[in-house]
């Protein structure tokens, strides 16, 4: 009892910002959004995520500026003065209060999901040479290019998630979802003789990309409204504060 903390409560709207590393040259990625709550409104226990878009409107010019000058670039090089190099994606969630103030909430060593499943549709580059320049020290020499457009990834899970729920239901409809222009990547599926069946909380995360936010929105929920497993369950609002700032 002879020391106590106080920590700031953040408040605002959180934002992913993934950038890859190189040890010494920071290359971000597009800006994306998650959606943790399990229910629309983002209410209900966290999940690991229910559904992501790319890039968030929240991220301005400014907030992105701030966020490379006060926070990637002062912890990449605080890294490599520590001995610590560091070599690969480092994601940062971070929190933008009304005044466009980036804060850290946390930071992985890893790219994100479901940002991963928005972000890689947007990317009109090759992965594989980028990483590889990662790997080499090299980032300063790539030139990454971007789709013009959104992506937005609609997860489907089981009922009950994230507490107790179902595995073995099989699942249908996934080739009508892709055959509508979506991509549907697969969390917790197991394949069977009958067909693919749920295996885990998450199910599937359905995507899709467009000319902007609103159409992409539009075509992620034609895809889900495609498959069909007993006890799917999605939110209905993923993107809705972009779309809310369109208006």
């Amino acid at each position: 009892g002879s020391r106590v903390v106080i920590e700031e409560f953040l408040t605002g709207e959180e934002a992913s910002f993934i950038c890859m590393i190189d040890g010494d040259n920071i290359l971000p990625m597009a800006t994306s959004q998650d959606h943790k709550r399990i229910f629309e409104g983002d209410q209900g226990p966290n999940t690991g995520g229910m559904g992501a878009y790319s890039p968030a409107p929240v991220v301005t010019a400014e907030v992105f500026d701030r966020a490379m000058t006060e926070i990637m670039r002062p912890t990449v090089e605080g890294m490599k003065k520590d001995g610590h190099v560091y070599t690969g994606f480092l994601y940062a969630g971070l929190m933008i209060d009304e005044q466009g103030q980036p804060r850290v909430i946390e930071f992985n060593c890893r790219f994100g999901d479901p940002e991963t499943q928005v972000v890689l549709p947007l990317l009109d580059s090759d992965l594989v040479e980028i990483m590889l320049a990662c790997i080499d020290g090299k980032l300063a020499d790539c030139n990454i290019l971007w789709k013009n457009g959104a992506a937005v990834c609609v997860v489907m899970s089981a009922g009950g998630y994230p507490g107790e729920y179902k595995k073995g239901d099989l699942i249908t409809g996934i080739d009508a979802a892709e055959a509508a222009g979506t991509l549907v990547f697969h969390a917790g599926t197991a394949k069977t003789p009958e067909g693919f069946t749920t295996n885990g909380g998450r199910v599937l995360g359905v995507t899709a990309y467009d000319t902007d936010i609103k159409a992409a929105v539009q075509k992620a929920y034609a895809g889900v409204e495609k498959i069909n497993f007993e006890g799917r369950h999605y939110r209905k609002d993923i993107a809705q504060r972009a779309l809310q700032r369109l208006k």
